[in-house]
């Protein structure tokens, strides 16, 4: 029994350690140094940020390092001559532009006139329809027979001409006429000759009762009738002292006729319907 006390005396007492505290024999090592970042290098910049806009001026931006802001190139200094070229150029280009744009409607005018509408042109040479008509008007004659009072036709006159006449309507089928001397009175209301007294007296004719003086070619054909005949007309020029009209040849027939002048087209500054 007391053997076996010496034997647990004799074992060393193992001492409770505590954890948290640090051994004293051992030294303090030092802590490791912090990674130092490394700085990227231009080469592996994204070369999109380097464009990014860096402050709220949207005309500022970063270029690259090394490379330099493109340079404005200055405008040559135009001569003269360059400017006076680049104008003419501009403005047949304006031209060719108008042309483009109003060839489809001049083809269709055309068309509408001369083919749906049954017109002509024709240039006026002379001054016998002073003021309604000047020399070299251009104009569109509807072609038609179905004539009224005071309308302006074109017709081939009755005596040797090459050109075509342009006149006025005075008389028409069915208006009665006489001639005293060289005079010829026509009235479209009367319905027969008046008396002998009243043909003799200006201030006692009919109502509506226009008076002429007639060629003696025309008072041939005219004396002998009393009414227009049937498709045959009275025509004046609106300028009397200068007009070559039934006055000289007589009454016009109707088939030599070929319609009314409806239109002028030029000169651009008297474009309008004729009446």
């Amino acid at each position: 029994m007391d053997e076996m006390k010496d034997e647990r005396l004799k074992r060393p007492t193992k001492k409770k350690t505590n954890h948290s505290e640090k051994p004293k024999n051992r030294k303090s090592q030092p802590s490791a140094p912090k990674k130092k970042r490394r700085k990227p290098r231009e080469q592996d910049r994204n070369p999109e940020d380097s464009l990014r806009v860096k402050s709220d001026r949207e005309d500022t931006a970063v270029l690259p390092k090394g490379k330099m802001p493109p340079r404005k190139k200055k405008r040559k200094k135009l001569t003269k001559e360059e400017i006076e070229k680049r104008r003419k150029k501009k403005r047949k280009d304006n031209i060719i532009e108008i042309i483009k744009f109003m060839l489809p409607v001049v083809i269709f005018a055309i068309i509408v006139f001369f083919f749906i509408l049954n017109t002509s042109p024709h240039m006026v040479d002379g001054d016998s329809m002073n003021p309604t008509l000047l020399n070299k008007d251009r104009v569109i004659v509807r072609r038609t027979k179905d004539l009224q009072r005071y309308e302006v036709i074109t017709f081939k006159p009755p005596v040797d001409s090459e050109y075509q006449y342009v006149k006025r309507i005075i008389g028409m089928p069915g208006d009665t006429i006489w001639t005293e001397g060289s005079d010829l009175f026509i009235n479209h209301q009367a319905d027969e000759l008046p008396d002998v007294s009243e043909l003799s007296a200006a201030t006692e004719l009919p109502d509506g009762t226009i008076k002429v003086n007639i060629s003696e070619k025309a008072l041939e054909q005219l004396s002998q009738l009393d009414k227009i005949p049937d498709n045959h007309y009275f025509v004046l020029g609106d300028n009397r002292n200068n007009s070559s009209d039934s006055r000289a040849f007589g009454l016009v027939d109707g088939q030599a006729v070929e319609g009314v002048v409806s239109f002028r087209y030029a000169p651009f500054d008297h474009i309008g319907w004729i009446k």
